[in-house]
Formats: structure tokens, C-alpha cells, sequence
């Protein structure tokens, strides 16, 4: 067995007690005046980062807001919900991980909005978060965030 093997099978085991919110855009650069499609296409490269995350590091629960946005979106369209009705359920959500990583892509992004609101609300209840552009800055956080025992 190569070292990466076990590695990850170190990461499977361990992880696998790590619950981990991932905080993201969902209406991305564009804001109030996204439409549908650029919705869904920010939850589709959101779910890629999500993807290369439990590749390598396969035991974590990680939530991913994107995965149950038909869901929310029909709700929201239909005004069965407010922005912030949705967010207050994130943060409950947040409340049930143990930490939050937050994507925040590197060009023309900014940490607002409901990530804001998310990472402020992840630090005034003491969760450990990250701030990330690169997925892979996700990974090394949290496999810190792992060896250091508390997961």
C-alpha cells in the first residue's frame, strides 16, 4: 500500500466524524439579478469543489446548500420563504457541524451576503472556519483541523 493510500484511509476513518458546513455563492457575481441558470450553474461548480473535497477526504460529512437548492429555490420563487427565513435555517444547520469552510473565489469575489452572515455567525458561536478561493486550501485546512485530535 503507497503512502497516499494511507493517507486517505487514515482520512476515511477520522474524517468520518467531522460534520462540515460549505458556505457558498449562490447567485455569485451577478446578485439580485442572477437568473436561474446562473444559479445553477454557481451550484454546479460548487458541487465540483464539494466532489474534490470528499475524494480526499472521503469520511467527512460535508453539507453543501447547493444540493438541496431546487428545494429552496421553488420555496423562495413561490414566497413560501425569505432570504432570510433561508439563512436562518444555514445557521441552524452550521449550529449541528463542527466547522465551516467558505468558498470565496479569488477573482472579483468578496466575502458578502449571506457568506457573511454564515462566517459571522460560525465565529460568534466559536466554529472553527477558513475563507477559501482554492479547493484545495479547503483540504489542507481541514486535514489540520483533523490531525490535530479533536475529530
Amino acid at each position: 500500500m503507497q503512502l497516499t493510500e494511507l493517507f486517505q484511509d487514515l482520512m476515511k476513518k477520522v474524517g468520518a466524524n467531522m460534520r462540515v458546513y460549505l458556505s457558498h455563492s449562490i447567485r455569485g457575481l451577478k446578485g439580485t439579478d442572477a437568473t436561474h441558470e446562473d444559479m445553477r450553474k454557481n451550484c454546479e461548480a460548487i458541487k465540483k469543489v464539494a466532489e474534490f473535497i470528499r475524494e480526499r477526504i472521503s469520511g467527512i460529512d460535508l453539507y453543501v446548500p447547493a444540493e438541496n437548492e431546487t428545494f429552496v429555490l421553488i420555496a423562495f420563487d413561490k414566497e413560501y420563504i425569505t432570504e432570510e427565513q433561508i439563512l436562518d435555517v444555514d445557521c441552524t444547520i452550521i449550529d449541528d457541524c463542527d466547522a465551516v469552510i467558505c468558498r470565496v473565489e479569488a477573482i472579483g469575489d468578496q466575502l458578502q451576503g449571506g457568506r457573511k452572515i454564515e462566517i459571522d455567525h460560525a465565529e460568534a458561536t466559536n466554529k472553527p472556519y477558513i475563507v477559501f478561493a482554492h479547493a484545495y486550501e479547503a483540504v489542507n485546512w481541514l486535514v489540520h483541523q483533523i490531525m490535530k485530535g479533536d475529530y
